[in-house]
């Protein structure tokens, strides 16, 4: 397969990295930020500000700024993240291993597609809010579902795609097979149009060309993605797992 696509607006936050004016000179020379983010909603309700965890906030936070506010109630969304909120999770298997009571709640918000459902709940959107995950491959993941969105989505004409993710907790990080950062970027996807500069994606049998950036630097995968997005001068992204492999390129349709 092979499908291109333009991005009509992003947005981004990670540790010391808020504005796209940050973001766009950390593409010139990137770094695996490290650190706390800092992360204000304050358009959103106090009660529910406190049901979101840290995770869904920045990942909340990225997909507001990316979405008009008129548009909100009429736009898909994919929501890809490798781990999740696994804070949530685990705490709730301690709750377990103790043969103490697991609260509901709790339990509602540790699933994988929490995030999704309290974000359209809180903007009231009714079109799909979809949650992937995909090991090692998850920017490549939710972009496939969020195309097949694109496709059948005429009415819309863009879907949002939210990746996010951070450390795991430390009983997990032995997991860990990857630089590791806490962020989340959210893109606004829309067919391409003639003669417009956009990207493609498509799943290739063995590893493609090197993508010519020079020194390789250490990254969250998500975070390369992010960073082929914005670095104009990579032509393109290989980016492989014993899953498959996957290349990004720019275009023009």
């Amino acid at each position: 397969m092979r499908a291109a696509f333009a991005v009509r607006a992003w947005a981004a936050i990670a540790p010391g990295l808020q504005s796209q004016e940050q973001w766009l000179q950390w593409a010139q020379a990137p770094v695996c930020p490290v650190g706390d983010t800092v992360v204000e909603l304050p358009h959103v309700p106090a009660m529910a500000r406190r049901r979101l965890g840290h995770l869904a906030k920045m990942a909340v936070a990225v997909a507001d700024s990316v979405l008009p506010p008129e548009q909100g109630a009429d736009i898909p969304v994919v929501w890809a993240s490798r781990y999740g909120d696994a804070d949530k999770a685990l705490a709730l298997l301690r709750s377990q291993a103790q043969d103490e009571p697991l609260s509901p709640t709790a339990f509602g918000l540790s699933v994988h597609n929490a995030v999704g459902a309290q974000h359209s709940i809180l903007r009231g959107m009714r079109a799909n809010a979809v949650c992937v995950a995909s090991s090692h491959c998850v920017p490549e993941a939710g972009l496939v579902e969020a195309l097949g969105l694109l496709h059948d989505a005429e009415a819309f004409g863009e879907v949002l795609l939210v990746c996010y993710d951070e450390l795991l907790p430390p009983d997990y990080t032995v997991f860990h097979d990857e630089p590791v950062a806490e962020y989340a970027w959210a893109v606004r996807l829309a067919p391409l149009q003639p003669g417009e500069a956009g990207f493609a994606l498509q799943a290739i049998d063995a590893p493609g060309e090197a993508d010519g950036r020079g020194e390789t630097v250490a990254l969250p995968h998500g975070l390369d993605a992010l960073h082929f997005l914005l670095q104009g001068e990579r032509k393109n992204l290989v980016h492989g797992h014993a899953s498959g492999q996957w290349m990004w390129e720019r275009v023009h349709a």
